[in-house]
């Protein structure tokens, strides 16, 4: 495959992510068009966070829609970017698999474990299935982001998440 038709596949790999993005988001606002804006007056109602998210769905899927138009046809040759090759034997299929599988494990194990036990794993999972192999970031972006979940959900909105044991 020439560089100038590598490039055009992956200008369309990375249309096709921003489209399905795009698609979910419009999914989600669709959605929580039918929720109650707020149950208390200046309190953020149930539709907040969905809004929140489908808004933050929409701004990543702008973001690889420029990244797309921005990327050189020489770049998408097979060479690696970042930690994970980007080349057609990359194995981008078994590692989506695996995240699939890692997701439903930690949906199982999430009410027995607890929030704080078991977000760290499904973190530093994920991370090590993208390609990071830095001890350090396996083990501190996990714990800081457990740490953040407890704070924001449960001290400081009262939202009430799996405890575990």
């Amino acid at each position: 495959m020439s560089s100038s038709s590598a490039g055009g596949a992956a200008r369309l790999r990375l249309l096709a992510e921003a489209g399905l993005l795009a698609v979910v988001a419009a999914g989600v606002l669709l959605d929580s068009r039918f929720y109650p804006g707020s149950l208390a007056e200046g309190a953020p109602g149930p539709a907040f966070f969905p809004r929140l998210l489908a808004v933050l769905l929409m701004g990543c899927a702008a973001w690889l829609a420029v990244r797309a138009a921005r990327q050189p046809p020489e770049s998408a040759s097979g060479r690696s970017r970042g930690n994970v090759s980007a080349g057609p034997g990359a194995g981008r299929g078994a590692r989506l698999g695996l995240g699939a599988a890692w997701i439903a494990v930690f949906l199982l194990a999430w009410p027995r474990l607890g929030t704080v036990v078991s977000v760290p794993f499904l973190v530093a999972g994920l991370m090590w299935l993208t390609g990071e192999r830095s001890r350090l970031a396996l083990v501190s972006v996990p714990l800081v982001f457990a740490a953040f979940i407890y704070l924001v959900f449960m001290v400081a909105l009262g939202v009430p998440l799996p405890s575990g044991f």
